[in-house]
This record gives structure tokens, C-alpha cells and sequence, in this order.
């Protein structure tokens, strides 16, 4: 009997923060929490002068527990301006006085 075909599983993504080293213009993105060990991981992410989010994407965890992909954390959605949500409340009362008059 033939072995199933098993996908291997994705690497855990780990959210990262990008720290300069002091005294130099060497930046590194730092782990928080390994998924692995749950400590604390430094992958270098070039100098000043290069784009460090080239540098993101899956490696291997500094305590060798396997890989794991470095990712940005999301960023929060923004708060709608006065504008914005004046024009949402005219919108919605336009829309039901539109549906009030069908009904009629």
C-alpha cells in the first residue's frame, strides 16, 4: 500500500521589529517570541543604506528549532475623519429615504 502524499506545513509566521545597533548603521529585525523556543531572535537586515524589508521572508530560527517566516505586524485601520463619516450618515439617510419611497 502507497504512502499518501502529506503536504508539509507552512512556517509559522512571526511578527518582527527593526532595531538599529547602536554606535553603527547596522539594522537587524528582532523576533519578540520565537514559535520554537519563546525566546528572543536577531536576523540582520542590512544598513542604513539597503531596504531592509528585502530581508523578510522565511529563515531559520536562531535556536534551530526550524524555519519560520519574519513578517510586519498589521497595521491598525484608520479612524474615519468628521468628513468621512458625515458623508456615511448622509449616504445612509439618503438610501433609506430612497427605499421609504418604493414602499409607498
Amino acid at each position: 500500500m502507497a504512502k499518501k502524499h502529506r503536504q508539509p506545513s507552512a512556517p509559522p509566521e512571526t511578527y518582527v521589529q527593526l532595531l538599529p545597533m547602536p554606535g553603527t548603521r547596522v539594522l537587524f529585525w528582532a523576533v519578540g517570541e520565537c514559535p520554537y523556543c519563546e525566546g528572543r531572535h536577531y536576523h540582520a537586515a542590512g544598513t542604513e543604506r539597503d531596504d531592509p524589508t528585502e530581508r523578510l521572508g522565511e529563515v531559520q530560527a536562531g535556536c534551530g528549532g526550524g524555519p519560520y517566516v519574519l513578517a510586519l505586524p498589521p497595521r491598525p485601520a484608520r479612524k474615519k475623519g468628521k468628513k468621512a463619516r458625515r458623508r456615511e450618515a448622509w449616504d445612509d439617510a439618503r438610501d433609506d429615504a430612497l427605499w421609504d419611497d418604493r414602499d409607498e
